[in-house]
């Protein structure tokens, strides 16, 4: 099977992405189509989870203007 040619570095997240999209199977039953579009919605989910992490730790890590103004007065 094509599955089992995998680079070993990608195969551990495609069968947890496989696992995670079969859990809506009851949905893509009667629909290949269907398959496909639940697995794309799961990974855009991923991506606005992600960049929701990066504005956030953009912000915690954002310099302070008071405290930047303030060393260099010292």
């Amino acid at each position: 099977m094509w599955r089992d040619n995998l680079d070993p570095k990608i195969k551990e997240h495609f069968e947890a992405f496989i696992k995670e999209v079969s859990k809506e199977k009851s949905l893509y039953k009667e629909s290949s189509k269907a398959q496909l579009w639940i697995a794309i919605a799961i990974l855009n989910k991923k991506v606005s989870d992600l960049e929701l992490k990066i504005k956030s730790l953009e912000k915690k890590n954002k310099p302070n203007k008071k405290l930047k103004k303030d060393l260099e007065k010292f």
